[in-house]
């Protein structure tokens, strides 16, 4: 029964692996831009290869391997750090990954110049009776290590935490409340597989698979749930309005003007920024205009204006779709499709034919 079950686990935590790569290709956006979708991306990646790294690790057949537990660790510690980042770009439509931000890959660093350090010291790492003290340093090393990668996790939960209390929406709190308790589930049951039996470890990557698969429905049910998250995290980071003051009627006139009549979207390097510069304010105050007023974030708003342009075009031109995506301020056409797609639930071919025939 105990052998049943620990395959049904190995399954699952290799199905969550393979999962987490197949779902972070669909994710990386073709608009590197887009910060969130970069991240999610990058953090499914990571995620993807913790998974199955790991299944290699807690396989009976690798328990004495204790090279391939160190080269295991810097995996371990990726996911939070990018997760983070994650729920960072979501919330701050002018997210910039900045220097700073590389402090949050310092442990994973260090883990991987731990294992090259070990890996280096010699054949007692696969052959530990050549030498049992340095055996025993090197798997006191791990194990304090992979405690830390335990903690370190859990340390990413109090942000995850902050951010689900600032949802409203009641479908997204739902689903994010889900992921915030997955996030504290995988780091207690991490510590306790460390300290108490190596079966919660294999718990904790079971939660993690069902997480991915979470995530994998909501990404394919609900194409606006980023953005229902987006809008409640601004909201409550504008709590404290900083239009207070500003006549609001002569901006949105103005805003209206820069996209309908100057089609200032077709800029393909127009930021957040360079827009709040042509309507006089500072990019905080646009982002809770937008966000605030409008119920969209930066890009949201501005591929939302780059589709409806298209759409015109589609109908009223016989431009190629590429000549058209990149006319409407696409740099590629794949970022075009996918944004289209999104908007619509069609491709701009499939909308053409529609519109053309009838």
């Amino acid at each position: 029964m105990s052998d049943l079950l620990g395959w049904f686990f190995d399954g699952l935590i290799l199905f969550g692996g393979f999962l987490a790569l197949l779902l972070s290709i669909g994710e990386f956006p073709a608009d590197k831009r887009d910060r969130f979708q970069v991240f999610l991306a990058l953090t499914l990646a990571s995620i993807g290869c913790m998974q199955l790294s790991s299944a290699l690790v807690l396989n009976q057949n690798s328990g004495q391997d204790l090279a391939l537990k160190f080269w295991n660790l810097p995996l371990l510690y990726l996911p939070p750090a990018f997760a983070f980042l994650t729920i960072r770009s979501l919330s701050e439509d002018d997210f910039e990954f900045r220097p700073k931000h590389f402090l949050f890959f310092l442990p994973t660093l260090f883990s991987f110049a731990a294992a090259i350090y070990f890996r280096s010291s010699g054949e007692y790492l696969r052959y530990p009776w050549n030498s049992q003290l340095n055996f025993d340093l090197a798997f006191f090393g791990i194990n304090f290590l992979y405690l830390g990668a335990a903690i370190y996790s859990l340390s990413f939960v109090i942000p995850i935490f902050k951010a689900f209390l600032k949802i409203e929406e009641p479908r997204a709190k739902f689903l994010f409340g889900i992921f915030c308790l997955d996030s504290f589930l995988v780091s207690v049951l991490g510590i306790l597989g460390l300290i108490v039996h190596p079966i919660f470890l294999k718990l904790s990557l079971a939660v993690i698979s069902l997480a991915v698969s979470l995530i994998y429905y909501i990404r394919r049910k609900y194409f606006e749930f980023p953005e229902a998250l987006r809008s409640d995290l601004i909201k409550a980071k504008y709590a404290r309005t900083r239009l207070k003051g500003l006549d609001m009627d002569p901006v949105l006139e103005n805003l209206d003007r820069l996209f309908y009549a100057d089609k200032i979207h077709r800029r393909e390097d127009l930021t957040l920024t360079e827009l709040a510069k042509e309507l006089s304010l500072t990019s905080h105050q646009l982002s809770e205009l937008l966000n605030n007023r409008l119920g969209k974030g930066y890009f949201s708003f501005i591929n939302q204006h780059r589709i409806e342009d298209a759409k015109e075009l589609l109908i009223g031109t016989d431009k190629t779709v590429l000549e058209i995506a990149m006319t409407v301020g696409f740099n590629n056409r794949s970022s075009f499709n996918e944004a289209f797609l999104r908007i619509t639930q069609k491709t701009p071919i499939s909308f053409r034919k529609m519109y053309k025939t009838l």
